[in-house]
């Protein structure tokens, strides 16, 4: 007899999406983990885990293991997730479950916290050093760190991550793309070992782009550094050339370059350059604490704020003393005169005696 309910196939489990905020973190700061699903309803628990780097599944999705992390039993039911303080660049990945036995829908999509720390546990360089890159021209990415294998990793903007393999060719701990296929997307360094390098964003442009490239620097730059920014088509640098900030034109003038001799904080935000009225993509430019001089500033405010309280203090003594002394003078009033008499002679002179009074 035919059964129509065991010929059923099972319903599909639901795919969460993950969300995070902020992607871009400086250290120490917090991140919130949102999930969600279509026809999402009450009574799912929320689980959240950390995605570390499996060498066993190296070259194939997915390319990690799913560590669980500590969750709050009163916030089991709520479908976001604080993290107090990350520091690292790290991937995670949330799924939900209900019923008993419980139910698991899917696992999400990783999704990647990429952290602003200037001191990495692996670094990631890129040769020609800019954001903005035509399709054909050659990039290197270059991985270093303590661990002997490397892989290079890519973000899009579909929310996809693949390996250098799949769009250049790894040799070593360097990936080389001779000619990009693929949309922008933000890179990094993944060891087996579990490190992650810091992230850059590097945008992809067309060769048959009409508007010119902005030339700026791929990693955030350094308080007191000097910086140059240029503007260049797809075989030279251009001349003649306006300079925006947050879309505010610098100078009034072209020039070649761009340059600012010791960037500061205010120097942060987006830049474009003009030329011949065609403006460039807008690229982002991150200025980091320079932790030195924020030090020295540190220890030279210490020093003028305890000469300034001591100085302040033998001030404050001195005028007590002042007022001290002048009021028992007052108060004592005015004293009998004393005489002193003093006698001077002359014996050359038929002994005349002068005599001379002081008073007091």
């Amino acid at each position: 007899m035919f059964d129509p309910v065991s010929n059923l196939s099972p319903a599909p489990k639901p795919q969460p999406v993950l969300s995070v905020s902020p992607s871009w973190l400086n250290p120490g700061a917090s991140v919130t983990l949102s999930c969600e699903f279509k026809h999402q309803d009450a009574g799912w628990r929320f689980y959240w885990y950390k995605a570390v780097p499996d060498p066993s599944k190296w070259y194939r999705l997915p390319f990690y293991r799913f560590e669980l992390l500590a969750n709050n039993p009163n916030r089991a039911e709520q479908n976001s997730y604080t993290i107090n303080g990350p520091t690292l660049t790290a991937g995670f990945v949330c799924r939900a479950g209900r019923g008993e036995p419980e139910l698991y829908t899917d696992y999400s999509k990783p999704m990647f916290v990429w952290s602003a720390d200037p001191r990495p546990a692996a670094s990631l360089s890129v040769n020609p050093d800019r954001v903005q890159h035509f399709k054909s021209q050659p990039v290197s990415l270059n991985c270093e760190g303590n661990s002997a294998e490397w892989r290079v990793m890519r973000f899009t903007e579909k929310r996809e991550s693949s390996y250098c393999s799949i769009w250049g060719k790894m040799t070593g701990s360097t990936c080389t793309i001779k000619s990009f296929y693929d949309n922008s997307g933000v890179f990094w360094c993944e060891s087996k070992s579990g490190e992650f390098s810091n992230a850059v964003n590097i945008t992809v442009h067309d060769d048959n782009y009409d508007e010119p490239l902005l030339v700026s620097p791929v990693h955030p730059v350094t308080e007191g550094d000097p910086v140059t920014l240029r503007c260049r088509e797809k075989d030279q640098l251009l001349s003649n050339v306006f300079f925006y900030h947050n879309d505010k034109l610098i100078h009034n003038d072209s020039r070649r370059e761009l340059n600012i001799s010791a960037v500061s904080k205010s120097d942060e935000g987006f830049y474009k350059c003009q030329h011949s009225g065609k403006d460039s993509p807008r690229s982002w430019m991150s200025v980091r604490v320079n932790q030195l001089l924020k030090t020295s500033s540190s220890s030279l405010f210490a020093v003028l704020l305890i000469i300034g309280t001591s100085v302040g203090m033998v001030l404050i003594f001195l005028l007590l003393l002042f007022f001290c002394c002048r009021r028992n003078n007052v108060a004592d009033g005015p004293s009998d005169a004393t005489y002193s008499q003093i006698e001077l002679r002359d014996f050359l002179k038929n002994y005349f005696t002068p005599t001379y009074a002081n008073i007091n």
